[in-house]
């Protein structure tokens, strides 16, 4: 069976994205799955950290999530369990915290829902509605009088 991957929550801070399945992985692409709809890419490398992490498996399944190579963390089948580094444990996993996540269940079914927090790299689309002198007028939401040029202030 292949794993599915859902984005179940993508919003300028924060994503939760699911992965479910058997005897394959799944790669959380930093710069394409974690894009929110008002969100572009601002020319810094994507950094995003785990906050925490929900699974669900049964006895023989197992997760791994790793990122560039380095494993990150291995949860084990056989129930339900969660981590929440930021609010319990007062701290997230930011280790390789600029690469994609790859997620893999091997062994049986299992669930797996990521906490996902961007910290750089992203940028909101919207725009403030008063426009200064030196804004780029070249840019979507700059300033334009009735005429179709841009102001001069």
């Amino acid at each position: 069976m292949a794993v599915a991957k859902t984005i179940l929550k993508n919003t300028n801070q924060e994503s939760v994205v699911k992965i479910a399945g058997t005897a394959a992985s799944s790669t959380i692409d930093l710069s394409v799955d974690l894009l929110a709809s008002q969100q572009a890419l601002d020319g810094a490398t994507q950094r995003v950290n785990i906050a925490g992490v929900q699974w669900v498996g049964l006895p023989e399944a197992t997760i791994t999530i790793a990122r560039n190579s380095v494993n990150i963390l291995t949860l084990p089948g056989g129930g339900a369990d969660y981590i929440e580094f930021a609010a319990g444990s007062g701290f997230v996993d930011n280790i390789e915290n600029a690469s994609d996540i790859v997620v893999t269940i091997a062994g049986a079914e299992a669930q797996c829902y990521l906490v996902l927090r961007k910290v750089s790299g992203y940028a909101t689309k919207v725009e403030t509605a008063v426009y200064g002198a030196y804004d780029d007028e070249t840019r979507v939401g700059a300033s334009t009088s009735l005429s179709g040029s841009p102001d001069k202030v």
